[in-house]
């Protein structure tokens, strides 16, 4: 008896997920978090983020973007082609799983920002506390 080959058409057919799979499968846990936030004001990223997905899976690379209008984005890590053209290293497949990474990341910002806002705001009252009344002479 002859064995079958397989190609890589048969591979592809033995690795698609069936339709049943594909709404079976939930998204992972994943956490994410801010690396840093941008020093300058003026930048169009605004901060750099990690994202742990699954507790098996580390992105680092990816940022929080100011889109103007359309808001913050999350831009994932890339590099730039021979082309001159961008490519993503690391994206989500489908839409859900791309708002949800999304949804993450923008909401570590905002609690880093939050977070941030308040320590400032603490700062500032230690300050005013600190400070005595300017000493007063009268005659």
């Amino acid at each position: 008896m002859a064995a079958k080959k397989q190609t890589a058409k048969d591979n592809q057919k033995q690795t698609t997920a069936t339709e049943n799979e594909k709404t079976q499968y939930k998204i992972p846990f994943i956490t994410a978090r801010i690396d840093r936030i941008a020093s300058d004001a003026n930048s169009k990223i605004k901060a750099n983020a990690s994202v742990t997905i699954g507790n098996h899976f580390a992105i680092h690379g990816i940022k929080v973007y100011d889109g103007g209008e359309k808001g913050l984005q999350v831009l994932y890590p890339g590099h730039k082609g021979t082309d001159g053209k961008f490519y993503d290293d690391f994206h989500p497949i489908t839409k859900e799983s791309r708002e949800a990474l999304n949804g993450y990341v923008l909401d570590a910002y905002e609690q880093k920002m939050e977070q941030a806002q308040a320590e400032q705001q603490t700062e500032s009252e230690e300050l005013d506390e600190d400070e005595e009344p300017a000493f007063e002479q009268s005659m």
